[in-house]
C-alpha cells in the first residue's frame, strides 16, 4: 500500500485494523506469522481481543496505547494467540496499529506447528469449521471443500447458516441454537442435492459441533458418508429382494444355522405351524422348536413312542435325508424336504400336501362314496348342459330347416323359425352372462358403477321390457313407490337385472286368471330402503325355498302352475335368476329376503341398507 510500503520490510509483524477487529492492512511478517498466502485479501484475518480487554480496539482508535492478548483467525491455519501493542495509526485516520513482540524464535516454532496442524486437517477426510456462537465461520480446513457445493472463497468471514444450502443451512443454524441453550454436543444428519442445473446425484453427510468450554467458539465437523450411505441403502435393498423372494415363496421355507439356530423363515412356515409361532423365533434351536410343538400337540406322534418319533425327526433333520411326510394333529399333511449349506446350517421347505393326500385318498375310496363327493358337482353340469343343449337343439334343427328349404323356398314359416332361432340364442346368451355374472361375485370381481338411480324410473323401464311378455301370461303388472321417495346410490344396471329376475318369475309362476305382479319401494325404519316384488302365484313350501336359491335349482316342473294353457316354451328358466338376484342385493350391501307360501303367492324383499339412500355416507 502506497506511504506504508516501508513497514512492509520490518521483522516485526504489523497489522491496520478497524475498530471491529478486520484488517485493512499487513506486512509480510504479520502474513508470515498468520500463514495467509501472499495475494490473499488482508480481510480475511480477523483479530480477536480476549474477554479481559473487550475495548481495547476502540480506545486505541481514540488516541491511547492499550496491551491487550489477542487471537489471530486466518483461513486455513489454526487460531494464533498473541500479545499486542495498539496505537492509533497516524493514516488512515480511525484506524489501529497493531504491532506483535518480535519473538521470532517462537513464531517460527508456532507456524512450523501450525503448518503440521494444517497438513492434518487436510489428510482428515471431513470437512473443519471453527466457529462463533452465532455461526462466523472463524477458520475451515477441508481435503474436499467442494463436498459441500460451495466454493471455498465463501466460507471466509460469512455465517456457516448463510452460506451452506437447505437444508443443511437450517440443521446448523437450529443445532447452534441448541448450544446456546446449553447442549454442548450435537450430532445430526444432511443430505444436499447437487447444484441446480448440473447433474449428480445426493451426497449424505454427518455433522457434529462441539461448544468449546470458557469460549465463544463451536468446532463442527463435516463428513461426506455418501460412499458409505449408498452401500448400506445398496446393502438393504438386496436384503429386502432376498426377503421379498423368499416371501413369495409358496411353501413355507426356514433356515437354520450350523449350530442348528434358527435364522429366518417366511410368513408360510409361520401359517404352516401357527400354534408354535411364539417359539419360531431367530436364535431359538430345531430341538427347541421340535419339543415345543410336540407338548402343544402340533404333530401327530404315535403313542407310547414320544421320545422315539423326536429322535428321529432330529436325526432326519440333521443329517438332511430324503424328503419325508408328516402329518400334523389338526389333520393337515406336511412334506419336508432339506437340505446342507455349504456353512453347515440347513435349508428347509415345507409343502402343505393336505390336498394330494385327500386326493390319493378319494382315488383309493369306493365309488359310491367318490360319486357321493362329486353329486353336486354332477348336479351343476347336468343342469348346465341340459339347459345349453335344449335352446342349441332347437337352433340347430331351425337353422337346418332354413338352409336345406325343407318347405320350399321362401316359405313364410321361416321367418317364425329364425325367430325361435333368436329366442333360442338370446336365452342361452342369458344364461352364460347369468353364469359369468354369478362367477365374477364369487371371485370378488364384479365392480360397481354407482350412481344416483329414481327406483320409479327403474322399475318403470322394467315394466315396459316385460309388458309383452306380462300380457301374454294375462298378468297385471303394478308398481306402488311415493313420489317423495329418496334416490338410489347404486348400480342401476344391476338393480334392473334384479327386477327382471324377479318379475319374471313372478309371471312365468302367475295363475291363469287375474295373475298380479306388484312392485313397492319405501322406507324402512333405519332409513334404509326396502324394495319389494310380490305375485299371487302358486308359490312354495318352506323347504322347497332352499332348493329355489341354489345354482339351476327348479322346484316347479317347466309346465307346472295355474296358467297351463299358454305356451310355456319361451319361459323356459334356467334356476340362477333367485341365487343371482341374491347376490347382487349382497354387493350392494343390501339383504335378502323370500317369503312363500303354496297357492298365495311369493314376496322377495330387498332391503338397501342407510349409507345409501339420499345424501348419506357411502360404502368404502
Amino acid at each position: 500500500m502506497a506511504g506504508l510500503a516501508w513497514l512492509d520490510a520490518l521483522a516485526t509483524p504489523l497489522w491496520l485494523l478497524h475498530p471491529d477487529g478486520l484488517t485493512f492492512w499487513l506486512n509480510a511478517a504479520a502474513r508470515a506469522l498468520s500463514g495467509l498466502e501472499r495475494d490473499a485479501p488482508a480481510a480475511a484475518v480477523r483479530v480477536i481481543l480476549s474477554s479481559r480487554c473487550p475495548t481495547a480496539l476502540q480506545q486505541a482508535a481514540a488516541g491511547r496505547t492499550v496491551e491487550a492478548r489477542a487471537t489471530i483467525h486466518a483461513p486455513l491455519t489454526l487460531p494464533l494467540e498473541v500479545d499486542l501493542r495498539l496505537v492509533p495509526a497516524p493514516r488512515p485516520s480511525g484506524l489501529v496499529l497493531a504491532e506483535a513482540p518480535a519473538d521470532s524464535g517462537a513464531r517460527q516454532e508456532m507456524m512450523r506447528l501450525n503448518e503440521q496442524l494444517i497438513a492434518l486437517s487436510y489428510a482428515y477426510p471431513d470437512i473443519r469449521f471453527e466457529l462463533l456462537r452465532d455461526g462466523t465461520i472463524l477458520d475451515f480446513a477441508a481435503a474436499s471443500p467442494g463436498d459441500l457445493n460451495v466454493p471455498a472463497e465463501r466460507f471466509l468471514a460469512h455465517r456457516v447458516q448463510e452460506v451452506l444450502p437447505d437444508p443443511a443451512a437450517g440443521m446448523l443454524a437450529a443445532a447452534l441454537g441448541r448450544l446456546n441453550e446449553g447442549q454442548t454436543v450435537i450430532g445430526l444428519d444432511f443430505s444436499l442435492p447437487p447444484p441446480p442445473g448440473q447433474a449428480g446425484a445426493i451426497k449424505f453427510f454427518e455433522a457434529r459441533l462441539v461448544a468449546l468450554p470458557d469460549s465463544d467458539r463451536v468446532m463442527c465437523s463435516i463428513r461426506n458418508v455418501t460412499e458409505r450411505v449408498e452401500a448400506e441403502s445398496a446393502a438393504r435393498r438386496a436384503h429386502h429382494l432376498l426377503s421379498d423372494a423368499i416371501e413369495c415363496i409358496t411353501e413355507g421355507f426356514v433356515l437354520y444355522d450350523a449350530q442348528d439356530r434358527l435364522v429366518l423363515c417366511n410368513g408360510r412356515y409361520r401359517e404352516l405351524f401357527s400354534a408354535n409361532t411364539d417359539l419360531i423365533t431367530p436364535g431359538a434351536s430345531f430341538e427347541e422348536v421340535l419339543r415345543g410343538g410336540v407338548e402343544r400337540g402340533v404333530y401327530r406322534v404315535p403313542h407310547g413312542d414320544l421320545e422315539g418319533w423326536i429322535a428321529r425327526r432330529i436325526e432326519q433333520h440333521r443329517s438332511a435325508g430324503p424328503p419325508m411326510e408328516m402329518q400334523l394333529h389338526d389333520g393337515r399333511w406336511i412334506r419336508i424336504e432339506e437340505w446342507r449349506t455349504y456353512e453347515g446350517g440347513t435349508v428347509g421347505i415345507r409343502a402343505d400336501i393336505t390336498d394330494l393326500k385327500a386326493r390319493e385318498a378319494e382315488l383309493s375310496a369306493a365309488r359310491d362314496e367318490a360319486e357321493q363327493a362329486n353329486q353336486r358337482k354332477s348336479d351343476y353340469v347336468h343342469h348346465l348342459s341340459h339347459e345349453l343343449r335344449t335352446p342349441l337343439n332347437a337352433v340347430l334343427g331351425f337353422a337346418q330347416i332354413i338352409h336345406d328349404e325343407m318347405m320350399g323356398p321362401n316359405n313364410p314359416r321361416y321367418r317364425d323359425y329364425a325367430g325361435q332361432i333368436a329366442a333360442a340364442g338370446v336365452y342361452m346368451l342369458d344364461l352364460i352372462n347369468n353364469l359369468l355374472d354369478l362367477a365374477r361375485i364369487e371371485a370378488g370381481r364384479m365392480d360397481l358403477h354407482e350412481e344416483a338411480c329414481n327406483l320409479s324410473l327403474l322399475v318403470d323401464l322394467t315394466f315396459g321390457m316385460m309388458q309383452p311378455r306380462a300380457c301374454e301370461a294375462a298378468v297385471a303388472l303394478c308398481m306402488e313407490i311415493p313420489d317423495d321417495l329418496p334416490s338410489l346410490h347404486a348400480d342401476a344396471s344391476q338393480i334392473r337385472q334384479m327386477l327382471t329376475n324377479l318379475i319374471g318369475n313372478a309371471i312365468k309362476f302367475a295363475p291363469a286368471k287375474d295373475g298380479r305382479v306388484r312392485v313397492r319401494a319405501e322406507l324402512t325404519e333405519d332409513g334404509g330402503i326396502a324394495l319389494t316384488v310380490a305375485d299371487n302365484g302358486i308359490g312354495m313350501r318352506p323347504e322347497q325355498i332352499p332348493v329355489a336359491l341354489d345354482a339351476f335349482g327348479q322346484v316347479h316342473g317347466r309346465n307346472q302352475g295355474h296358467n297351463q294353457g299358454r305356451d310355456r316354451t319361451a319361459e323356459r328358466g334356467s334356476g340362477l335368476g333367485l341365487p343371482l338376484t341374491r347376490a347382487l342385493i349382497a354387493l350392494h350391501g343390501g339383504t335378502f329376503h323370500i317369503d312363500s307360501r303354496v297357492g298365495a303367492g311369493t314376496t322377495v324383499r330387498l332391503t338397501f341398507p342407510p349409507c345409501r339412500v339420499g345424501g348419506g355416507t357411502r360404502p368404502s
